[in-house]
């Protein structure tokens, strides 16, 4: 059964509406740690389905140099390429946005 022009021209239309009305999904977790640092963040990336991770670990040297208690805020972000390109390769690659805030530094009391 051949596809007529009129649902062809109805996808055509339909297409650029969902590419604009797409957006990118947030996952925050916060603690009550009060943010130290400016938001840092770096991309990661997951291949073969989750098998294989670069980097394995995210290492957040800005907070250890801070002398920090822990992280006060740490953001998942994926948005429409990342999305698209996961899609496209049937997940053989799925980069992901990380970014972070450092806790504010531990206030030293006393000498030991």
């Amino acid at each position: 059964m051949p596809i007529s022009s009129q649902f062809c021209r109805k996808i055509l239309l339909l297409w650029p509406t969902l590419l604009l009305c797409s957006s990118c999904y947030t996952t925050r977790v916060a603690t009550l740690a009060q943010p130290g640092s400016e938001m840092q963040g770096q991309t990661v990336n997951s291949f073969f389905w989750g098998i294989i991770q670069s980097p394995k670990r995210v290492n957040t040297p800005v907070c250890d140099s801070l002398g920090s208690n822990g992280l006060a805020e740490v953001t998942v972000k994926n948005n429409f390429g990342y999305s698209l390109i996961t899609v496209v390769t049937l997940g053989i690659w799925s980069p992901t946005r990380i970014e972070w805030k450092c806790g504010k530094p531990c206030q030293k009391v006393g000498k030991l």
